[in-house]
């Protein structure tokens, strides 16, 4: 799966899927095939969805992910899927911006697309946005925050207030991309567009005919 990134880094274009197993805003992405690398997956499914010949090298490996779907568009339906995800981030010239933006996704998987802005999603998280979505844009902003760090060890190594500048700013992102809990589960209502914790779903005994229920174990090292 792909996050594909404006030239500024500052948004991301989604698809809003309308199969399962995740009926809402996700990747770009797809399956890999065997004696495939990751970006070599990436690259190729980049191309399928969008059209979009970018080479391997331009791939980043954001994080690595394992997940466990209540349900699949494949018959039986309710026998669920599991997948191993590495989510990859890639950013786009301003020219394959505007291709991406007049882009109609396959009408069949998904109902519409649109950049959104990385901080709308990650710092307006609450029930709207999909765990993972939303730790992988975290994850995202604290490799960022690592090479701003690098360059500035690089640029002013003389200069310690602009290095400890920037390793508190990597310091805090890595905090906010760690997840606390082994795996997190959440079921989403797609009545009311919204992803709540199971353990709240049992609680208030919401139905599970309407909830498409994720298991997400993140496997990143920061």
């Amino acid at each position: 799966d792909v996050l594909l990134l404006s030239s500024d880094r500052t948004r991301v274009h989604l698809g809003r899927r309308k199969v399962e197993p995740q009926p809402d805003w996700w990747f770009v992405g797809g399956r890999s095939r065997p004696g495939d690398t990751t970006t070599a997956a990436a690259s190729r499914n980049v191309k399928r969805e969008v059209g979009l010949d970018i080479e391997e090298s331009r791939f980043e490996v954001v994080g690595n992910y394992s997940m466990v779907w209540n349900y699949r568009v494949q018959p039986p339906t309710t026998n669920g899927t599991a997948d191993l995800s590495t989510i990859h981030a890639v950013t786009l010239t301003s020219d394959e911006e505007e291709l991406v933006s007049d882009i109609t996704f396959d009408v069949d998987e998904y109902s519409e697309s649109k950049w959104w802005d990385i901080n709308i999603i990650v710092e307006n998280e609450g029930e709207r946005y999909h765990p993972l979505l939303v730790n992988s844009l975290k994850s995202l902003r604290a490799k960022d925050a690592l090479l701003l760090l690098e360059r500035a060890i690089d640029d002013n190594e003389n200069d310690i207030n602009a290095v400890a500048e920037k390793a508190i700013s990597f310091i805090k992102c890595v905090k906010e991309a760690k997840v606390n809990e082994l795996s997190v589960k959440v079921v989403f209502d797609s009545v009311n567009l919204k992803y709540i914790p199971q353990e709240v779903e049992k609680e208030e005994e919401l139905s599970l005919k309407r909830l498409k229920a994720t298991e997400i174990k993140n496997f990143n090292t920061s």
